[in-house]
């Protein structure tokens, strides 16, 4: 798939906003995997010349959200199916090992604030799409963020920003709520247990979850994600 987007005026002003906005605008899926991104109309779109946009574009880059083609341009990453299992299992052997980290330093007035996070995705499950993945995308972030490992948080918060466009893609085209919101539950149960063991099994039994989850919508849609955007008008 190559798509254009072609966006309005906004306010960004330097490159650090900028690789800020565009980063949300690639990890929510408003320029989806496979989109090419045209710097004059990105540049008109942040209010910004073309130089702090090349560095936003750099950093992106060197993130792994972004790729360029000679001759043809910057284009979203696309993941094929076994980049996204390599994702997964790279999550697999990382995310367990923030459990022990996490539930030494976590707070009552977290486990209060994950809990309603939980609770406020439960709410907005089957009408508002966009604000459960930022509150699904910022319970696991916010939760790694607190083990105050700081290398460890930059390697996972890089996987969860390239997989985000497939989650979505998997959880909502498949409506995997349920499932996902009992194991947040669960997570947040064992925060407040102060049961590292028990959290890093719950976590490993999301990652499981998701994997699994995602190969089956991905077989449902033709074996590639271009439907699921078509579908939703992104």
């Amino acid at each position: 798939m190559s798509r254009e987007v072609r966006g309005t005026r906004g306010d960004a002003n330097g490159a650090g906003d900028v690789t800020g906005e565009l980063r949300r605008l690639i990890v929510e899926g408003v320029y989806p995997p496979g989109c090419r991104l045209v710097q004059d109309e990105l540049a008109d779109r942040f209010g910004v010349s073309r130089i702090p946009l090349r560095e936003a574009m750099r950093t992106l880059a060197s993130e792994g959200l972004l790729r360029t083609t000679p001759g043809r341009g910057t284009f979203v990453t696309v993941l094929d199916l076994e980049e996204i299992d390599e994702i997964y299992n790279l999550r697999r052997l990382v995310e367990p090992s923030f459990a022990e980290h996490v539930t030494e330093r976590v707070s009552r007035r977290d486990i209060s604030r994950f809990d309603a996070m939980a609770k406020e995705m439960e709410r907005v499950a089957e009408t508002a799409a966009d604000s459960w993945s930022r509150t699904n995308l910022a319970f696991h972030l916010d939760m790694y963020r607190l083990s105050r490992l700081p290398l460890r948080y930059e390697i996972i918060s890089g996987m969860y920003h390239r997989l985000e466009p497939y989650s979505r893609f998997y959880v909502h085209g498949t409506a995997a709520y349920e499932r996902v919101q009992c194991e947040h539950a669960a997570m947040v149960q064992a925060l407040a247990d102060g049961d590292a063991e028990e959290l890093a099994r719950q976590i490993v039994l999301h990652i499981d979850g998701g994997q699994h989850g995602l190969h089956a919508a991905w077989e449902n849609s033709g074996n590639t994600i271009e439907a699921y955007w078509a579908e939703t008008g992104r």
